[in-house]
């Protein structure tokens, strides 16, 4: 039973595997924006189709608005770096994961974050007070993968526009599972990963624009145009797109797209959100539980994160999977300033986390091995 969806969605669309058989067996897609024949037609044609479909996803009016990188954290690594430099200030929060802090931290910028609540809230209401005169970029997750909250866009937004501040969305958990409108949202860029909640290949991802910038170079290399130039072409998508590209995950991620608009984002939500609430009220009342995860409310993520009483989350996660095959995250999950705010760092959080293709089934034999752990840890 996988439970670590949050990480890597396991269960894929089967129209994904029929794709990625039908590509490598045809042997007709070559490399895409470096020749003129006919297979490598066929590449750009089908990555072009990957974009349509991302479009639709996200809302997105021209698909040449999205540049397609190899996950989030390539993704978030390349937008940051090209835009926030040494003198600028930033604003993020405590919430992000390692994907988001260490290029903020190598960028040499000036940082201040916004903590959570008790409700585990990131408190964007604190934001007036940490701007100064350099500050332009407002950086944060949509969803945080530990704590099971969805930060308000509209209210991010709004406090952007405001303050004048490019808002960059680590979109990692939510892409796929939380229908967003992201046209609605000028002068922003949003981040996704295709191996979640978008049931693609690893290897898959992307960057979408909402507006204009002044994107520099991060890397260089092979783009398929402007070869005699010295530089790396600054068109967007090219300036990310750089070299070959992962190109038959790109085109085969296609399949999972069409199964979500098929399936429909609400329908996808609605599903997750059941299985995460059946899970959370099935486990609320054992004692020995401590939630480090939204109560399933509201706006909530397929994510439930907890430890039994000073039980190390390792020794948790490993007797769920030796002894009950159930498949989970312990650890630090990549989020050290939310270890830090709880004082969980060396203990760490086992996390639950749900997908479309999970069962109430088991969901049920999950919570029946939470609940024999705990009594025999107690009553050790």
């Amino acid at each position: 039973m996988y439970f670590d969806n949050s990480a890597t969605t396991l269960h894929k669309p089967a129209a994904l595997k029929e794709k990625y058989v039908e590509l490598l067996d045809s042997e007709k897609y070559g490399n895409p924006s470096r020749s003129g024949h006919a297979l490598s037609q066929n590449s750009m044609m089908g990555i072009f189709r990957t974009k349509m479909d991302l479009a639709k996803i996200f809302h997105i009016a021209d698909p040449s608005d999205i540049a397609l990188t190899e996950n989030a954290s390539f993704g978030l690594n390349m937008v940051i770096k090209s835009l926030i430099r040494e003198n600028d200030h930033v604003i993020t929060t405590t919430t992000e994961h390692n994907s988001v802090l260490r290029p903020l931290y190598q960028s040499g910028a000036d940082l201040d974050f916004l903590d959570f609540d008790e409700d585990y809230k990131v408190e964007f209401d604190k934001l007036p007070e940490l701007i100064k005169e350099n500050t332009k970029f407002i950086v944060t997750n949509h969803a945080s993968n530990l704590l099971g909250n969805v930060n308000d866009l509209d209210k991010i937004h709004q406090l952007a526009q405001k303050y004048k501040l490019i808002m960059i969305i680590d979109m990692a958990q939510t892409a796929g599972c939380v229908d967003v409108d992201l046209s609605r949202y000028s002068n922003s860029i949003f981040v996704f990963t295709g191996h979640k909640s978008l049931y693609g290949p690893s290897g898959t991802g992307g960057i979408i624009k909402v507006g204009d910038f002044d994107f520099s170079n991060v890397f260089a290399g092979g783009s398929g145009i402007n070869s005699f130039d010295k530089c790396h072409p600054k068109d967007f998508p090219a300036i990310f797109e750089v070299g070959t590209s992962n190109f038959l995950s790109q085109i085969a991620m296609d399949a999972s797209l069409k199964f979500l608009l098929d399936t429909g984002i609400d329908n996808i939500n609605e599903k997750i959100k059941n299985l995460t609430k059946r899970f959370y009220n099935g486990i609320k009342d054992i004692k020995a539980v401590k939630f480090y995860s939204k109560k399933p409310e509201g706006d909530f993520t397929g994510i439930v994160s907890f430890n039994l009483s000073d039980m190390d989350s390792a020794e948790l996660s490993l007797i769920l999977d030796e002894k009950y095959n159930i498949q989970t995250r312990p650890g630090a999950h990549c989020a050290p300033l939310i270890h830090k705010h709880f004082g969980t760092e060396d203990q760490g959080i086992v996390r639950f986390s749900f997908s479309y293709f999970n069962s109430e089934e088991e969901i049920d034999a999950a919570i029946g091995a939470v609940k024999e752990i705990a009594e025999n840890y107690m009553n050790k």
